[in-house]
């Protein structure tokens, strides 16, 4: 089957920069895709220590710039011929909320939107892996925060949104969108899971103002190491198909494992409409 390739979002730091390294030492060739060019080179030199065998490529991309991800994408399939895994781990707090011209809260733009659009243009390059290889994978960086998130605020321009709510939006939208696609994508050889990584320390919200970010300061010290908190999506990633079980395509996991959602919106009727309503902004 060759060398396996991996494109990860947010790969400069965090549980980005240990999954990259983790598939690196699994001898996976990587895709870093990074919104700041400097910190993704540091990522780039960090992971080719890991493994100077594999090929470590870096991209800057601005997941809340839908023109800067069909860039990027456009660029991928012109430089590659398979694409196994694709990573949508990169997660992004803002400062204060904030809205895009289109009046989408930018975090859920960031978060949610520009994941759909990089998947979405990767998806010939997906299904061609998958053709030749009987396997490609797309994986998405959810949380239990998923619990706190509303489907009926999606979209809207809410000016008193808290950063606690944004949140919970942006990680149960990740979560539907891993269900969704493995609805949509069913019968090509690619499957899609969403990922609880557990409480883990990062820098991962630390300049969050207010209540948000004084629990992600004070939490640090007893959460887990980016290494753990990357174990699962490593799983995901590179165990076999019939380690994962063929019917948890679509499924939501938590340390390696299957877990029900924690929310009555994640159904798979709101999975198909999240899809349908993203797809207006593939553009």
């Amino acid at each position: 089957m060759g060398i396996k390739t991996a494109l990860i979002t947010g790969a400069n730091a965090g549980i980005g920069l240990a999954t990259a390294k983790a598939l690196a030492q699994r001898s996976f060739d990587l895709i870093l895709l990074c919104r700041n060019e400097q910190k993704g080179l540091d990522a780039q030199a960090e992971v080719r220590k890991a493994n100077p065998a594999v090929r470590v490529d870096l991209l800057t991309v601005d997941l809340a710039d839908g023109d800067s991800v069909s860039r990027a994408a456009e660029k991928i399939k012109s430089d590659y011929t398979r694409l196994n895994v694709l990573i949508n781990n990169a997660g992004y707090t803002p400062a204060a909320i904030e809205f895009t011209a289109d009046g989408i809260e930018k975090s859920f733009y960031a978060n949610h939107i520009g994941h759909f659009i990089l998947t979405y243009r990767l998806l010939d390059l997906l299904k061609k892996t998958a053709a030749q290889t009987g396997d490609a994978r797309i994986i998405s960086l959810s949380s239990g925060a998923h619990a706190l998130g509303r489907k009926a605020r999606f979209f809207r321009h809410i000016e008193t949104l808290s950063s606690w709510a944004a949140y919970g939006d942006d990680k149960l939208a990740n979560l539907l969108f891993a269900k969704a696609a493995a609805r949509q994508l069913a019968g090509t050889g690619i499957t899609s899971y969403s990922v609880h990584p557990g409480a883990v320390r990062t820098n991962f919200g630390s300049d969050t103002p207010g209540l948000l970010g004084q629990v992600f300061r004070l939490a640090g010290p007893f959460m887990r190491t980016p290494e753990v908190g990357a174990q699962t999506s490593v799983f995901l990633a590179s165990a076999p198909l019939k380690s994962i079980g063929e019917r948890n395509n679509g499924a939501y996991f938590a340390d390696s494992r299957p877990k029900a959602p924690s929310n009555r919106d994640a159904t798979d009727e709101n999975a198909d409409w999240l899809w349908e309503r993203t797809l207006a902004y593939v553009v």
